[in-house]
């Protein structure tokens, strides 16, 4: 076909304005692949940077890990030994708090025992020292107003009087005993613990006697009575306290040594605590050395894995990083 094509000056100006526009939009294309190239190498520089840092990273915690690996190995063997060290420490302690405590059983059950004769003997007491208490200076006189005192009277104011010191008649009653305004404060004080033996065995033939007793006295004197009570309280206690004495002296030289025994353990316990002291310190170290060796090793673990992942990323694109480089470097 032969035809003839005509171009007028206006679609030539249209095609001119056509290739401009295509040019351009081709411009734009790869202006926009090459910036995606670029972030592309970018990226991978990036990836490149986080494995070398990672690398160095494990590089410089291998010797701090391989040092706490160290440390705690070595700590191991040492609280090991010092906890058996403790161990023994602690038995030969607890095997002589048993002694100890043995000797404390000891001491209460003497003491116990004691106080048991005495609480034998107090009750009287007590009542004789109240019955003293209701006693007047007219309560006294009345006695002292008799010419011829009735027998149980009599042998009253004789037992009072050798407790006292004094001869055991009614004349030395009369002037003396009876004549003592202190006589009651006396009696109360009276220093029952240090009787002297010979009025001890005088005194106990008259509380021998059946007819010698407080409610028969009483009938004749109602002070003579109070009297008649001091007298066996004086007779009671005085035995019972010659059964205890012996058992107060026993349980004196128990708790001497029980006070002994007692510090040497609060020693051996003070040493026994500073041991265990040790023995704990240690092994919290050995604990926070642990946990920190676990902590690095974990890290390590960590940054193994990143490491891994990133060098998956950098060595599959390592081919299009170079043919990336070059398409951008044209």
């Amino acid at each position: 076909l032969r035809r003839k094509v005509y171009v007028t000056p206006k679609s030539y100006l249209d095609l001119i304005s056509l290739y401009l526009e295509m040019i351009q939009e081709k411009r734009d294309e790869k202006d926009l692949a090459l910036r995606r190239l670029q972030t592309g190498v970018d990226k991978i520089d990036d990836a490149n940077n986080v494995v070398a840092s990672l690398q160095e990273e494990l590089t410089k915690m291998a010797p701090f890990i391989q040092t706490k690996i160290k440390e705690a190995e070595e700590l191991i063997p040492v609280v090991t030994e010092e906890q058996k060290k403790a161990d023994v420490i602690k038995d030969k302690v607890s095997g002589e708090e048993k002694v100890v405590r043995k000797q404390a059983d000891e001491v209460k059950a003497i003491q116990a025992d004691a106080q048991k004769d005495l609480d034998i003997a107090m009750p009287a007491l007590e009542s004789a020292l109240k019955s003293l208490d209701a006693l007047d200076k007219k309560d006294l006189q009345e006695m002292k107003a008799f010419t011829k005192p009735p027998p149980l009277v009599m042998m009253t104011l004789e037992a009072v009087n050798i407790l006292l010191g004094e001869k055991p008649d009614w004349d030395t009653a009369k002037k003396v005993t009876l004549n003592d305004s202190k006589l009651i404060d006396k009696l109360k004080a009276y220093d029952k613990d240090n009787i002297p033996q010979k009025a001890l065995k005088q005194l106990e033939k008259y509380v021998k006697k059946p007819e010698y007793q407080p409610e028969s006295v009483g009938n004749q004197s109602k002070a003579a009575k109070s009297l008649c009570m001091w007298t066996h309280a004086m007779d009671t206690y005085s035995k019972v306290a010659t059964e205890v004495e012996p058992k107060k002296q026993k349980v004196a030289e128990l708790n001497r040594k029980l006070d002994a025994a007692n510090a040497n353990l609060k020693e051996k316990q003070d040493a026994l605590q500073k041991v265990i002291d040790q023995v704990n310190a240690l092994q919290k170290k050995l604990k926070d050395t642990n946990d920190e060796k676990d902590n690095l090793l974990n890290e390590a673990e960590l940054t193994k894995g990143r490491l891994a992942r990133a060098d998956i990323l950098t060595v599959g694109l390592a081919d299009e990083g170079v043919r990336w480089r070059n398409t951008v470097g044209q």
